[in-house]
């Protein structure tokens, strides 16, 4: 049985607990921590929930805290304007804290001062560790090492769609004055708290899927402060861009500061309108350069044409005379072809005639002497023989008749009196149109007479 005098109610222990913490830990103390949770209820006072995680990023401590809504009034905005962020959950603080105990709500810390510079070297701090570790994974520069597109017409546009920059940067790129047309997407993200980050890697990974149908990412966002910057120190959306495969262009910082997401973009811009401004440039400068291209092109084709228009001229000149000289030469053996091919002909025809009277003569003689004989042998003989003789010679004869027929039929008068001509220019035979040009003075020879005429009009052969 415990004694009587160690019992305690429990608001009597409530009260020993709190007297101990008010007698052993007065005054203030600095406190470093990570807020986990943060709410501003109707009256103005600030509830926060601060936490403190080991190296494996586990919950080691845990406490409840307060801003009275007459501080707050003075700390948030002060908070704010040094560091550039306003008073948030996720950052890390340094607090000037009491110790209060309540015997309901337990133990709390009250907030009376923040010192801003602590969490601005935090901030800082991470978004140097972010730098690093993208630079030692060797992908920092990786999106600026790409080709940015000649023509940037499809663009993925990651933004808010209220966002006023947003609307800013579409119609100045609807509305350039140099009438290039521009296709933008809008993959639609949250640009600033706690769900910045999941909402653009979300986005991001949705144009990684359709990555083929986009010339160029551009991220934008409208009007904010400082502290919206912060959300863009983030590895995850950095390195995610860093592994894209075409160009990013941002509009989402400050004249003085440049996020992690800037560093590693193709190129930042402090403006939505600056990023249009940028892509209409380059749409320019390869409008100019395709335009100067043609005319290098046309110029240098005209020096071709000119160069062998030249070299054409040139051939001409040289080849004029060997052609005329050859076809000269051609005409002239053709002319010297026909004579000898006419002479033959006939000598060939005279010497057939003398041949066939020769046979003809010996034929005779031949038969005549062998009837002779014959008949002197003897009278019947001859009358036996006479018959075949007689069917003898007329054989012959029909031979040599048939050989004179063939030859009169291919003698030339007998071709001319078939209705054939010969066409004669400058006294020689004519044997193709191309030999006669208009008002050539031709003569033709005709069975019967001959015709004297000028040529108006020729009909080239078919080649």
């Amino acid at each position: 049985m415990n004694d009587q005098n160690d019992r305690y109610s429990l608001s009597e222990l409530q009260k020993l607990i709190k007297k101990s913490i008010e007698e052993n830990l007065p005054g203030f103390y600095w406190v470093s921590a990570e807020i986990s949770e943060l709410k501003i209820n109707y009256a103005g006072h600030c509830y926060l929930e601060l936490i403190e995680k080991d190296s494996h990023e586990d919950i080691r401590s845990r406490v409840r805290a307060i801003i009275w809504s007459q501080k707050a009034r003075l700390l948030l905005p002060y908070f704010e304007s040094t560091t550039g962020q306003a008073l948030s959950e996720s950052i890390k603080v340094l607090l000037r804290v009491k110790i209060e105990y309540h015997e309901v709500y337990g133990l709390s810390l009250v907030i009376y001062d923040i010192d801003p510079a602590y969490t601005i070297g935090e901030m800082e701090l991470r978004r140097r560790q972010i730098i690093k570790r993208l630079e030692s994974e060797g992908v920092m520069n990786l999106n600026k090492e790409l080709t940015f597109p000649l023509l940037p017409v499809r663009i993925a546009v990651i933004s808010s769609e209220q966002a006023a920059g947003y609307g800013d940067f579409t119609d100045e790129l609807k509305n350039n004055i140099y009438g290039f047309v521009y296709k933008p997407s809008l993959f639609r993200a949250i640009m600033q708290g706690k769900e910045t980050e999941a909402s653009i890697v979300a986005a991001i990974n949705n144009i990684f899927e359709a990555i083929e149908n986009y010339d160029l990412m551009v991220i934008v966002r409208g009007g904010g402060s400082q502290a919206d910057l912060s959300w863009f120190d983030n590895y995850n959306i950095a390195y995610l861009i860093t592994q894209l495969p075409i160009p990013l262009l941002t509009g989402i910082g400050h004249e003085k500061d440049l996020s992690v997401t800037d560093l590693v973009a193709y190129r930042s811009f402090k403006t939505p309108t600056a990023v249009a401004d940028f892509i209409i440039s380059q749409s320019l400068k390869t409008e100019e350069r395709l335009l100067e291209l043609r005319e290098s092109i046309i110029h240098s084709s005209r020096e071709m044409v000119k160069m062998k228009r030249n070299i054409i001229n040139r051939i001409s000149v040289n080849m004029a005379p060997r052609v005329r000289s050859s076809l000269q030469n051609k005409r002239t053996l053709l002319n010297r072809s026909g004579l000898r091919l006419s002479g033959n002909i006939r000598s060939c025809l005279s010497q057939n005639h003398a041949r066939l009277n020769t046979i003809e003569t010996n034929v005779s003689k031949i038969t005549l002497n062998y009837i002779h004989d014959k008949y002197r042998q003897t009278g019947d003989l001859k009358n036996r023989l006479k018959p075949s003789m007689t069917r003898y010679i007329n054989q012959k004869q029909t031979i040599l008749d048939n050989f004179s027929r063939s030859i009169d039929y291919l003698s030339p008068s007998r071709v001319l009196k078939r209705g054939y001509s010969i066409t004669l220019f400058e006294n020689k035979a004519v044997r193709s149109s191309n030999e006669l040009k208009p008002g050539s003075e031709i003569s033709t020879i005709l069975s019967l007479g001959r015709i004297e005429s000028k040529v108006f009009d020729l009909k080239k052969p078919d080649k």
